[in-house]
């Protein structure tokens, strides 16, 4: 957030005497924006970030406790075959396996919020282009919510099913060296869906499971598995199909995997160097 004001405050006072051009085009005459307009535009973002930051903080979650005033907006659905039925490796009882619907507290509802208070304060903005906008995001997007929803579907099976931490088991079999290929485990887990907090529902439990065998704090690799699916982004084809398509390069999705593969290999050799060497040190 405060790089972005700095960046505005740089472009008041910086007039660079080269623009970089691809392919040699020419650079745009440049546009003087007052002070409110680019307040303006950038305020939805503020607005999104305070308001996940509320939803963030330990007395708004506390909101939601089971002796929380707002208790009554969670709906616990006890889940018929697991609940009160599965052990987790190392423990000696059921785990609760009841699924907690708090739409009042999820970062979905939060986001929601901040467009409608985004909306409500952006003059430029009417009821039609709040609509527009609803119906062309589930378009382009009921694709990747229904990969996510079998996503979780398959997680919760293999953690339930005690599948993630048998295969947890058998990756301790490796031993002290495991956390050196941990963050390839989230390289792959991107890659193919695309997505770093699918990656986590996928993997993290396996991670976890495998950290604790060898004797590594267990955040340690789960968030080895997040750094390494983070530079995976660069070379999902989810994301640069996207990215093709924002800016107008359909088509050309292999090039954008040549230019960013060599690049996004790098920065994860440098993370499962970095993770091993903090699981010597770190316990």
């Amino acid at each position: 957030m405060l790089a972005m004001v700095t960046v505005f405050l740089v472009g008041r006072v910086w007039k660079p005497k080269h623009v970089y051009r691809e392919d040699g085009g020419e650079a745009p005459e440049p546009e003087r924006e007052d002070f409110g307009s680019v307040v303006v535009a950038w305020s939805p973002f503020y607005i999104l970030t305070g308001v996940i930051l509320v939803w963030s903080i330990p007395q708004f979650k506390a909101l939601f406790a089971p002796d929380g005033p707002l208790a009554w907006l969670v709906v616990n659905v006890p889940i018929p075959g697991i609940t009160g039925v599965v052990v987790p490796d190392g423990a000696s009882e059921p785990v609760s396996t009841v699924w907690a619907f708090t739409p009042g507290n999820a970062t979905g509802t939060a986001i929601f919020i901040a467009v409608l208070i985004s909306f409500f304060t952006t003059p430029q903005l009417k009821a039609k282009d709040l609509w527009e906008q609803l119906l062309a995001t589930i378009h382009d997007l009921w694709q990747p919510i229904v990969l996510i929803a079998l996503i979780l579907v398959v997680a919760n099976i293999a953690n339930y099913s005690g599948g993630s931490a048998s295969i947890g088991n058998a990756l301790a079999g490796v031993g002290s060296i495991f956390p050196l290929f941990s963050p390839i485990i989230g390289w792959f887990g991107v890659f193919v869906t695309g997505s770093v907090v699918n990656n986590n529902t996928l993997f993290a439990q396996l991670q976890s499971v495998t950290a604790q065998k060898i004797g590594v704090d267990p955040t340690q690799l789960v968030a080895a598995n997040t750094a390494g699916g983070t530079v995976a982004k660069l070379v999902s084809p989810q994301s640069i199909a996207i990215a093709a398509g924002a800016v107008g390069l359909i088509g050309r999705e292999s090039e954008i995997l040549r230019a960013s593969i060599k690049m996004s290999l790098g920065m994860l050799a440098f993370i499962c160097v970095w993770v091993f060497l903090l699981s010597l040190v770190v316990h």
